[in-house]
């Protein structure tokens, strides 16, 4: 079975931050013209993958999503499997999931703990980045360890590199895509 395309959208502070809480969402916060790219990356996907908590922030039974959690483990819906990351690897996700729906691309959600997981078996093959005009000055990294501040360097210095970027509105959000510099030949 050839290993699934994974994208990570995340949606970032000025400072590098992808939420100043645990408990305050992306759309507290974000863009309208973030939310469009967001949710048409949402239904491109066939499996979205995220934590315990960015999942209970905004449980979908409707949507196909792979849960990470420690405390749960299982189909808690047909539409829902809930795994401990320690116990898969990247390669395995596919094969979980392929009697309910086939997986080829799969959206990485967060939060941080899902992608360093995704980084450091890099299977990170694409990321959607935005960045809002806003600062937090704390809250929750893309990754853990993160020093940077700067969006851009957050990934840059992680094996990233841009492809393509476009300012969304007149407030000045910026949209990224960017792909792992292992892709400089393709």
């Amino acid at each position: 079975m050839e290993r699934p395309h994974f994208t990570l959208t995340v949606a970032v502070s000025q400072d590098g931050f992808i939420s100043p809480t645990t408990d305050t969402p992306p759309q507290e916060w974000a863009s309208a013209e973030e939310q469009v790219l967001f949710f048409s990356d949402v239904n491109a996907a066939d499996w979205c993958i995220m934590g315990r908590h960015t999942h209970e922030a905004a449980d979908r039974p409707d949507r196909h999503r792979i849960v990470f959690s420690v405390t749960q483990q299982g189909w808690q819906r047909p539409t829902q499997l809930w795994l401990d990351p320690a116990e898969v690897d990247v390669g395995d996700l596919a094969a979980l999931v392929q009697a309910k729906r086939p997986l080829r691309e799969g959206l990485i959600l967060g939060g941080t703990r899902v992608h360093d997981w995704f980084l450091a078996k890099a299977a990170i093959d694409a990321v959607h980045l935005t960045v809002e005009p806003v600062r937090f000055t704390k809250g929750l990294t893309v990754f853990t360890g993160q020093d940077d501040e700067d969006p851009l360097s957050i990934f840059e210095t992680r094996g990233f590199r841009v492809m393509t970027e476009k300012t969304l509105n007149a407030q000045g959000t910026r949209f990224y895509t960017l792909v792992p510099k292992r892709s400089e030949n393709s």
